[in-house]
């Protein structure tokens, strides 16, 4: 089995000597470095072969958002495992966003977070349970808060808005639906345009995706 190196970034000296003595008898790891803030760690992990960095949030200095950030644009391949007691989805979406490949929490247990260590290794994405439902539930609620305000979009939608809809999703052009409703190809772009408006969105396409969910079409 191929050994990893693995450097671990956290302001509590009790938590890094934790995971010392957690990891240091693992086979395959070998700790190659610690720091106790974001702008330590990104000086450190360039004189190192890191291969998998632990990296927590809160810091002095430099949080771990930022040493992230820094990290991977000075070497696009490492891989960076967030370890954390923040379990707000926020933090989970926006470490992944720029380029954190996993993320658990501080109550993991040690075979897990050898799962993940390896998982993240091997540039595969890992989350921990909790980590997990809490981006899920986030994403739930937020689907809901979507469904709720479309709603309120759609209600703005008038009855003529509304036919010239049904004949786009049929796929007339503007003229098609010009001649068909006895109205000039410019009135029909208005609607259009005004649709797009109310519901918030750019394009046609996007247009129509919103009128098929909420059954306007």
């Amino acid at each position: 089995m191929q050994e990893i190196n693995v450097f671990v970034v956290d302001d509590h000296q009790i938590f890094l000597d934790g995971i010392i003595s957690l990891l240091e008898d693992e086979p395959n790891i070998k700790i190659v470095g610690t720091a106790h803030n974001g702008k330590q760690a990104v000086e450190d992990i360039k004189k190192t072969n890191a291969d998998v960095v632990l990296m927590d949030i809160n810091m002095p200095e430099m949080d771990g958002i930022e040493a992230t950030k820094h990290l991977k644009k000075a070497n696009p391949n490492i891989k960076i495992l967030m370890l954390t007691m923040h379990s707000e989805p926020r933090f989970i979406k926006e470490c992944l966003e720029i380029g954190a490949k996993g993320y658990v929490l501080k109550n993991i247990s040690k075979d897990d977070l050898l799962k993940a260590i390896d998982a993240v290794y091997q540039d595969k994405p890992y989350l921990d349970q909790d980590a997990q439902e809490k981006l899920i539930s986030a994403m739930s609620n937020t689907e809901d808060e979507d469904d709720k305000n479309y709603d309120e979009l759609a209600a703005q939608i008038t009855q003529r808005e509304l036919e010239i809809l049904q004949l786009i999703a049929l796929g007339l052009t503007s003229q098609d639906i010009a001649t068909k409703l006895f109205i000039s190809k410019n009135t029909v772009e208005t609607h259009r345009k005004n649709m797009l408006a109310k519901m918030n969105v750019n394009n046609t396409a996007a247009l129509l995706k919103i009128a098929y969910k909420k059954g306007l079409v």
